[in-house]
């Protein structure tokens, strides 16, 4: 849960409500207790912020893979996809903008950009743009 403080814990403990969660997932597949799939050794690495907070309605704010802009399209873990900024959301998003890629360079329709906020149209469309610093030639 988002409100338990894991790095807290112990080892046991982060790996009892691992095996937990499992069990909710793969029912027929894995028991806490061991007595289906067994787990065989384990080491729990904690790394503080590594995620950040997943904060209901924030999605919407971020972008699709596929863009209004002609050959630009976005890959990361920062893009709409269905994990957290991770490894695994920045492999899922990478494959969604390939996807976007292949569809448009065989002449196929894509899924479609995600609509974008209005209030960030109207923040954009209000900004003057500044010069970047330290850019050569300047």
């Amino acid at each position: 849960g988002g409100k338990t403080n894991w790095i807290a814990k112990s080892d046991e403990e982060i790996i009892a409500a691992t095996m937990e969660e499992l069990e909710r997932l793969f029912p027929t597949e894995i028991k806490a207790d061991g007595s289906l799939a067994t787990l065989r050794k384990y080491a729990v690495v904690r790394t503080p912020r590594s995620v950040y907070a997943a904060v209901p309605g924030r999605n919407k704010f971020r972008p699709s893979q596929e863009t209004p802009v002609p050959n630009f399209t976005l890959a990361g873990d920062w893009t709409s996809q269905k994990f957290l900024g991770s490894m695994e959301g920045a492999v899922l998003a990478g494959k969604l903008a390939a996807e976007v890629v292949c569809d448009r360079a065989a002449g196929m329709p894509t899924k479609g950009g995600k609509a974008i906020v209005d209030h960030v149209n109207e923040l954009a469309a209000n900004k003057v743009p500044i010069e970047p610093k330290g850019v050569l030639g300047r």
